[in-house]
């Protein structure tokens, strides 16, 4: 939209951007990697922050608008992203649990070869994981919360602007017929006083006749 300042374009394509990062990371979850794209969660949180506050800084109603429905679906696009990387850390750890534990099932190969300490630290390990997992599972669930906390939040606002540039409507409409009356009773004022000369003029004639020919 032409009308969005540039600041505000700046921010959506930051935006964009990290959200491509992260699907990137997410598939390398998928796939087995323990990094996990935390700072560029927090990145577009941070950056759907300071859209929200550009949307009061933009030079029309047309352009408030579209940067709360851009809010608004980046935030909702941020939850999925959430719940997806949610998913792809509960199958890594799946996978991996499952491993572990057919590894120290297993009746032959380095395992049987290990001692008790060594079978003690995998248990450790793995606990030790999931406890991290855990953590982290819930530091995520409270920020989905916070995201749909913002999603009503930028919905109400959406529906304040409506109802603004409702009533806004509603006050032209009311200024354009007032200005309408107020045209039509100044002209039939002009006539009125026009009319009145008229007869003004008409009675001193009238006088000044009888006058000169009385």
């Amino acid at each position: 939209m032409d009308t969005v300042s540039d600041d505000a374009r700046l921010v959506l394509q930051q935006i964009f951007q990290s959200e491509i990062n992260v699907r990137l990371k997410i598939d390398e979850v998928k796939a087995g990697s323990e990094v996990l794209p935390s700072a560029l969660i927090q990145s577009i949180r941070s950056k759907l922050a300071v859209l929200k506050v550009k949307v009061k800084e933009q030079p029309s109603v047309d352009a408030e608008e579209f940067l709360l429905e851009q809010h608004k679906s980046h935030s909702e696009e941020l939850t999925v992203l959430q719940q997806q990387l949610r998913k792809a850390l509960s199958a890594q750890q799946e996978k991996k649990d499952k491993e572990e534990r057919q590894e120290l099932l297993s009746g032959g190969g380095p395992v049987r070869k290990r001692n008790n300490q060594d079978v003690t630290k995998i248990v450790e390990d793995i606990t030790n994981r999931m406890q991290r997992n855990n953590q982290m599972l819930a530091g995520m669930v409270r920020q989905q919360e916070e995201t749909v906390k913002s999603l009503a939040t930028s919905s109400s606002e959406i529906k304040e602007v409506e109802g603004e540039f409702n009533t806004l409507s509603s006050v032209l409409v009311s200024s354009h017929r007032l200005v309408t009356k107020f045209g039509r009773r100044a002209m039939t004022d002009t006539i009125l006083t026009y009319l009145g000369f008229f007869l003004f003029l008409c009675t001193v004639l009238y006088v000044i006749q009888k006058r000169i020919f009385s």
